[in-house]
């Protein structure tokens, strides 16, 4: 069956490029709409918004841009992007007839809905179809590289109640540590999952360092709606984490260490910790508020994560011969 839904591959790069735009056009959308829902709800009384205009016309962009390529290439099979599609369009519809019926959801109820969990569904599906369209199965062009960013930044939207960026303010507050430092070591165990996912591919450190950023630009756009300082600094701190995970990539290429995988992986989730650290450092100096972590507290935000890290490197290790799995 899932081999009857695979795409024909695209090879003309003009179509990768809209595939890109359509990409960012519509997961932009699905960003603002969550911070519409966490900065202004109360201004919020029905499913015609703005922010869901942006998100539902990306969606628009993407089915004309796919209708168009597929009649160019005089494709039209049924394959895992149109069923996608179909999926997304039947969760936009219940999704208008859940808010009309049962008004706006708050909390964590908005990412745990039926409807908007075929949204997700659809997306992700959709977000498959452009990385499994790839020209040529064993490199990533730009669009294939923008699709995992993507699908990332999608994952971490649907687990945005446990961000440490987007609620900086529980590090702040003794009785949210706990939630604090789940938040820091599901992401950068998240973070891990990705280098080696990515790293199967042969993806060049340009290539890691771009999957990285593309997706802390998705979240930057999650304080468009409340403070643009913050918005900006997210961008900064995904640049430097961007850095980071190229000069970690180049490592892994250049060097012929056995552990290779374990130890990069390693380096990437504590990397991930050391950038929620700065984060808060800033905050707690910008707000004038005292931490309520310790020096020991922050410094395992940032080695704790080292040995999930190496744990989630040994997915990408044969269990026969224990070399590194392409």
């Amino acid at each position: 069956m899932f081999d009857k839904l695979a795409p024909t591959p695209i090879t003309e790069k003009k179509y990768r490029y809209l595939m890109i735009a359509a990409m960012v056009w519509m997961f932009t959308g699905a960003w603002v709409d969550a911070s519409a829902h966490s900065f202004i709800l109360d201004d919020i009384e029905t499913f015609f918004t703005p922010w869901h205009a942006l998100l539902y016309s990306g969606y628009g962009f993407v089915v004309i841009s796919a209708v168009y390529v597929k009649n160019k290439m005089e494709d039209y099979k049924l394959d895992v992007g149109v069923l996608g599609a179909s999926i997304f369009a039947i969760g936009g519809g219940s999704d208008a007839i859940w808010h009309t019926l049962l008004g706006i959801e708050t909390g964590v109820e908005p990412l745990i809905t039926p409807s908007h969990l075929m949204l997700f569904l659809g997306s992700f599906l959709m977000l498959d179809h452009v990385f499994a369209s790839r020209p040529f199965k064993d490199t990533l062009d730009a669009a294939s590289i923008f699709s995992i960013g993507t699908i990332y930044g999608l994952i971490v939207f649907m687990t945005q109640f446990l961000n440490p960026f987007l609620d900086i303010e529980m590090f702040f507050f003794y009785n949210d540590d706990r939630l604090a430092a789940g938040s820091v070591f599901f992401n950068a165990m998240l973070s891990c999952i990705v280098f080696v996912y990515a790293i199967r591919f042969k993806a060049s450190p340009k290539s890691m360092g771009a999957i990285y950023l593309i997706s802390f630009f998705y979240q930057s756009v999650f304080f468009i709606l409340d403070d643009l300082m913050s918005m900006f600094l997210m961008i900064v701190l995904g640049l430097g984490f961007s850095l980071g995970a190229i000069q970690i990539t180049n490592w892994y290429y250049k060097t012929n260490h056995d552990r290779k995988i374990q130890i990069a992986s390693s380096l990437i989730g504590s990397l991930y910790g050391l950038v929620v650290v700065v984060n808060i450092l800033y905050w707690s100096n910008v707000g004038e508020v005292d931490l309520t972590w310790r020096f020991y507290g922050l410094g395992g935000l940032v080695t704790t994560p080292l040995l999930f890290g190496y744990m989630v490197g040994n997915l990408g290790v044969s269990p026969n011969t224990g070399e590194v799995v392409h």
